[in-house]
């Protein structure tokens, strides 16, 4: 027992040492700057030119609504609880922490003053837009962190949104096909019922709830509360009217109404 207990001892000692070890390697103190910039680039993933950019952006941005954005890019090296006090964050300051070995590199905190101006729906959709893989692959982490540090800049300015600014393609083209399906539908559900009725308002109107759904509330909706450019919901009402007219033409059988013979 004795010898057991000794090697057993052995054993958690060694990895006691060894698991400190690896968190003083990970968590080795980092020498801040001195005075405090807006943007640390521990994770070397910025040029210099658009670090001065995003340094002075985010120093008029506090300027001029008093909300504090901070960045700071990691990847061996971790600043974490000497950000708060060499930034003095507060109720009002935003964090942006990009992980440069995470799979989704964005993450935020959030002071509470922040979260009535830009709800936690927007943080998601900021994170998912921005930080997703796709995006990181064809873009890069350096436009990934210019374009989340303008859209949070663009919002502030703002007053505050529940939406990201700006609609991607991809999101854009499934507003459009949900807008020619409302189309659709709506040219469809247009038909006369009988053989002497070529137009019906009755269906029209029966069938507005589910191609009003498509058209406005997942077709003009999410374009209209992310952009103030016409150009998409032009295209999407166009959409809306070509499907109407393609629906509308699509033959549907009729009722002819009953003859009556006099003898």
């Amino acid at each position: 027992m004795g010898v057991m207990g000794r090697i057993a001892a052995l054993i958690v000692s060694i990895a006691l040492i060894w698991t400190s070890t690896l968190s003083g390697i990970a968590f080795a103190e980092v020498t801040l700057p001195q005075p405090p910039v807006p943007v640390l680039d521990l994770g070397q993933q910025l040029s210099a030119r658009q670090l001065q950019i995003l340094n002075q952006k985010l120093i008029a941005l506090e300027k001029d609504s008093g909300f504090k954005v901070r960045v700071v890019t990691q990847k061996d090296q971790l600043a974490g609880r000497a950000l708060k006090p060499y930034w003095g964050l507060n109720e009002r300051s935003i964090l942006v922490v990009v992980n440069v070995y995470e799979n989704n590199p964005l993450d935020f905190n959030i002071g509470m003053g922040v979260r009535e101006t830009l709800p936690r729906v927007f943080w998601q959709e900021l994170q998912g837009r921005y930080g997703n893989q796709f995006y990181i692959k064809e873009n890069g982490r350096e436009k990934a962190i210019v374009e989340t540090v303008n859209a949070i800049d663009t919002s502030l300015r703002q007053g505050g949104r529940a939406s990201v600014p700006g609609i991607p393609r991809e999101h854009w083209l499934f507003t459009f096909v949900l807008s020619i399906c409302g189309g659709l539908v709506a040219g469809f559900a247009s038909h006369g019922r009988d053989s002497d009725q070529r137009f019906s308002w009755k269906g029209l109107l029966i069938s507005s709830p589910l191609w009003f759904i498509l058209f406005v509330a997942f077709g003009l909706g999410p374009v209209l509360t992310r952009t103030s450019d016409w150009v998409p919901v032009t295209q999407n009402l166009g959409g809306f009217l070509a499907g109407g007219i393609v629906g509308f033409l699509i033959p549907s059988p009729r009722r002819d109404k009953p003859r009556t013979n006099f003898l």
